[in-house]
């Protein structure tokens, strides 16, 4: 432990880290593009935890059948500076990212009708995750698993459909995108109320698809925790 502290001073007299937004010195995220970042504030809508102009229970869209997420909390717009640095954080390879954006997971842990007995991060396809290098879901699962005293189970599904990027597909088409793209392996899932984690939640495609894997093979209930949503 002592090396690797050594080793990484070494790294940062070399290579002074910078902010991903601002490329300020300092900090992975500094203070100025931290607080730039838009909170999700209530009220909410209850199950999927969309901003709403007025408080109700729950929004239009959750009204309509076939949501099969219990909730959906995220604590970050999906919106600049955050959504740049999320992209340097799955693209760019700068996976250091991981723990002060796991932090603001943590700082912002909500309040759940059913407490996790369990963390699931969603699963990229083995190519892509060969490709990247890393799970950005997995990194962030691990940090809040560790910091929560929650455990983790990163072996529970795998994807083994390599969906098409969801950029620039309409909701039909993301939906369809995901279908029998997840497949469970954990049968210690059984009776579990499980946490998906992932970086951001956009239609609810992937989570969707994730939960349907995870209620079939024995979960009583799948909730979803992503760092950041559209709004």
């Amino acid at each position: 432990m002592e090396f690797r502290q050594w080793g990484n001073m070494a790294l940062d007299l070399l290579f002074p880290p910078v902010c991903a937004a601002c490329s300020a010195l300092g900090p992975l995220i500094c203070d100025h593009c931290g607080s730039q970042m838009l909170r999700i504030h209530e009220p909410l809508c209850q199950r999927c935890g969309r901003s709403l102009l007025y408080a109700a229970p729950v929004c239009a869209k959750c009204r309509q059948p076939g949501f099969r997420l219990q909730q959906v909390r995220a604590p970050l717009a999906y919106q600049d500076p955050a959504a740049g640095i999320i992209h340097r954080f799955k693209y760019d390879g700068l996976f250091a990212l991981a723990k002060p954006l796991a932090e603001i997971m943590v700082s912002s842990w909500p309040e759940w009708e059913n407490l996790p007995d369990v963390i699931v991060p969603v699963p990229l396809h083995k190519r892509r995750q060969r490709r990247r290098g890393f799970n950005q879901a997995s990194l962030l699962a691990a940090y809040l698993g560790e910091t929560l005293a929650i455990p983790v189970n990163d072996r529970a599904m795998t994807r083994i459909i390599p969906t098409l990027p969801q950029f620039g597909l309409c909701p039909k088409e993301r939906f369809a995108n995901f279908k029998d793209a997840f497949v469970s392996v954990g049968i210690e899932l059984k009776n579990k109320q499980v946490l998906l984690v992932d970086d951001v939640f956009t239609t609810g495609a992937t989570m969707s698809a994730a939960a349907e894997t995870l209620l079939a093979s024995g979960a009583i209930g799948v909730s979803a925790y992503c760092l950041a949503r559209t709004v």
